[in-house]
């Protein structure tokens, strides 16, 4: 495959707090943007705490000194922000080596306690700094950025992509694999179960589901792994709605699309604005399934509310369970909103067009 506008000889560095097969959002957008540009022939070397050896770590943060001679000989570093601990080793290299940065800003992070104070700290100490050096900041939607007052003077909007050719529409021979009773209506669930995916909405989603009759043929995959997984499984038995939760764990990415075509319906129940996007209602989309996503900036543009999906309030749990009932109630227009839901992936969100803006950006930094 080629790109209009190929970098070349250009040797490009992307920096990310997680990468696959590890499971975040930050990491699905970072590996899909380094493979699509190898896939052009780009020269592009990935750097994340499991393949560059840290000084420290916890979560998602990491110190990884080694960075600063690491990055020495590359032509663009591309900083996938948030990435606390070895975002400013970053900027350091940037500017003890002379290389242009850009950063991927893919949201605002919120938290309480002791990580509250210190994302505070940061984003008002040194996340100025960091985006001041930067050439160009990428955002996934301008509606994101103007919710948080993100500014600079070369914002770019660029839509995370996904790969349609990956995630495609149509019944699969193994939907049986993951569900108890195939001619059900299932409802699909893709994120993190831990700590740090607090914001993911599980809790409002078993409380919804709870709210469902169980007389009516429906089910729910769960995708994704964590230290809150027993206790949300252990949440479903009381709820009295166990029997309809299948939690899959964490997906091998080949098995991911077929996952994705077992299902009807992607929920993104997320409460706060540490959701900035959800690369998951992408990939449903692309698969051909409708989303019910809450009214979050960012997340909201993946929706085109009556005709790919639903938005609902965060936490509103009435507002989910009145779109889930409605889904159970209009499965034939449930299937029509997933196909347009992949027309809409084909327009806006495929990976040609979002190469050819990455792209784009990355020729004009000397110009800058």
């Amino acid at each position: 495959m080629s790109w209009t506008g190929s970098l070349g000889s250009m040797r490009i560095a992307h920096i990310t707090c997680v990468y696959p097969p590890d499971f975040g959002g930050i990491g699905t957008v970072a590996e899909s943007q380094v493979q699509a540009l190898q896939d052009a022939g780009e020269d592009v070397v990935v750097f994340h705490p499991k393949n560059t050896k840290p000084n420290f770590s916890f979560g998602h943060a990491a110190m990884i000194p080694s960075l600063l001679l690491r990055l020495r000989g590359f032509d663009v570093l591309h900083l996938h922000y948030p990435f606390y601990g070895s975002d400013v080793l970053v900027v350091l290299a940037s500017i003890l080596w002379r290389i242009p940065l850009v950063v991927t800003y893919h949201m605002k992070t919120k938290s309480t306690g002791w990580q509250g104070w210190f994302f505070e700290f940061h984003r008002r100490l040194l996340e100025p700094r960091i985006l001041r050096r930067a050439k160009a900041v990428f955002v996934s939607s301008l509606d994101y950025a103007g919710s948080v007052g993100l500014v600079h003077k070369n914002l770019v909007e660029c839509p995370f992509w996904v790969d349609e050719t990956l995630f495609t529409p149509g019944g699969d021979s193994r939907r049986a694999q993951y569900l108890a009773n195939p001619n059900r209506l299932a409802f699909l669930f893709v994120g993190g179960l831990d700590d740090a995916h607090y914001f993911k909405g599980m809790p409002i989603f078993l409380r919804a589901c709870a709210r469902l009759s169980l007389e009516r043929p429906w089910e729910v995959l769960v995708v994704g792994d964590g230290n809150r997984k027993k206790e949300f499984e252990g949440e479903a038995l009381r709820l009295g709605v166990g029997d309809r939760f299948h939690f899959l764990g964490r997906v091998p990415t080949d098995e991911l699309p077929i996952v994705y075509r077992s299902a009807d319906v992607h929920m993104l129940p997320s409460t706060d604005r540490s959701e900035a996007f959800g690369m998951v209602s992408l990939e449903a989309a692309a698969s051909g399934l409708p989303s019910i996503v809450s009214d979050l900036p960012g997340v909201r543009t993946l929706v085109a509310p009556g005709r790919t999906g639903f938005v609902v309030p965060p936490g509103d749990v009435e507002a989910l369970v009145e779109k889930m009932r409605w889904c159970l109630d209009h499965q034939k227009e449930v299937e029509e909103l997933g196909q347009s839901a992949r027309l809409r992936v084909e327009e806006y969100y495929g990976k040609t067009a979002g190469m050819a803006r990455l792209l784009e950006t990355y020729h004009s930094l000397g110009k800058i």
